[in-house]
């Protein structure tokens, strides 16, 4: 038998079996850069994250629910700050807790409503004189979630109604005079109410900045304009009735 007949079948007979082709290579398709990184997308819980993250937590709101707590945030603010203000000479010293503390929930939960109101309309204003371009919701949650520090600090008219009593809306109470220790319990907690006030006024600056998209001087700049468009009418008013009188 010819050399032709031999093939590469087993004992150099019969056809020849086609070659072995390995198959390519599976080559993973690219991910999209553009889609961000892979992986959950990040939860925040803005009662948290708003004191360290404010720019992040407001626009992490603003992506999801922009009108979620607002009102409610809005109220609680108002009554802290009627608080604060109860404790000015003439009304904390006159009128006992259990006037001031109805009137101070009452009226400062309207007032805190009506507040955001006003304000968020001022401040959309000013905000796009000076180049912002946040709408009525984005500011409304700046404005409300900024308030966060100020409606935490609602927790601290307890110890301090605990170590006072009835004097606990008196601007100098005069159980903390010749007493070292309640002295200085009242000078802790006036101080951590001091740290707050100042920490949200700076959170309220990076949500208004994050919401009108500059920076948190431009905030600051925004905030001195609402202030004195809402003052102007007031001082005309004043200098009108000097001049009639």
């Amino acid at each position: 038998m010819s050399d032709s007949a031999s093939t590469g079948a087993p004992g150099g007979y019969g056809p020849t079996p086609p070659p072995i082709v390995a198959p390519p290579p599976v080559v993973p398709a690219a991910r999209d850069l553009s889609q961000g990184p892979a992986g959950p997308i990040e939860t925040l819980d803005p009662w948290i994250s708003i004191w360290s993250r404010p720019r992040a937590t407001l626009r992490h709101i603003l992506d999801t629910d922009p009108r979620r707590g607002v009102f409610r945030l809005a109220a609680l603010s108002g009554i802290a700050d009627f608080l604060t203000v109860a404790t000015q000479p003439g009304f904390g010293d006159t009128y006992p807790i259990s006037v001031v503390v109805p009137v101070a929930v009452a009226g400062g939960a309207v007032g805190g409503v009506i507040g955001i109101l006003i304000f968020t309309a001022l401040i959309c204003l000013t905000g796009r004189w000076l180049g912002g371009r946040g709408g009525m919701a984005e500011v409304m949650a700046a404005l409300a979630w900024g308030s966060v520090p100020t409606v935490c600090s609602l927790v601290l008219w307890l110890p301090r109604a605990a170590l006072l009593g009835e004097e606990t809306f008196h601007p100098l109470p005069a159980s903390v005079e010749g007493n070292p220790p309640t002295a200085l319990l009242f000078a802790v907690l006036q101080g951590i109410q001091v740290i707050m006030a100042v920490w949200g006024f700076a959170i309220s600056l990076k949500c208004i900045g994050e919401a009108h998209g500059f920076s948190a001087w431009r905030a600051l700049g925004a905030l001195a304009l609402s202030a004195l468009v809402l003052s102007l009418p007031l001082v005309l008013i004043a200098i009108l009735g000097q001049a009639l009188s």
